[in-house]
């Protein structure tokens, strides 16, 4: 599957910010996806994507949280360690770097390299 680059927030106003998708939207997705786990708790992700599928927003959205920004290029850290498969940062030169490196920043190219790291609270990957 691979190591891939997420923000390090959970605030939907700045997900949404960093996607450019309507406000509402993961808190719709937040919903929907409570319904189906609890209307069907074994197999709920067949029924929350078929919902779904035909919304962009909640597709793009959807996407951004399993995958983030998706894999990213650069191997080492500041210090010229490799990354480990799990970690996070808030050193604005290293994420700036790490997000320069992602092969799916291109979600972001609304808004500026700065305004990124500001809306995500620094990065995580995993």
């Amino acid at each position: 599957m691979g190591t891939r680059l997420y923000p390090d927030t959970d605030n939907t106003a700045n997900l949404t910010e960093l996607i450019n998708v309507p406000e509402d939207t993961f808190d719709r997705l937040q919903y929907i996806e409570d319904q189906y786990k609890e209307e069907y708790p074994d197999d709920w992700y067949a029924h929350y994507h078929d919902h779904i599928e035909g919304d962009g927003d909640l597709c793009k959205a959807s996407n951004f949280k399993l995958f983030g920004w998706g894999k990213f290029a650069l191997l080492r850290d500041p210090e010229g360690n490799y990354i480990e498969e799990y970690g996070d940062t808030n050193d604005h030169e290293f994420a700036y770097r790490l997000f320069d490196s992602a092969n799916n920043k291109e979600l972001s190219n609304h808004l500026s390299v700065e305004r990124v790291l500001q809306l995500s609270s620094g990065f995580h990957w995993c």
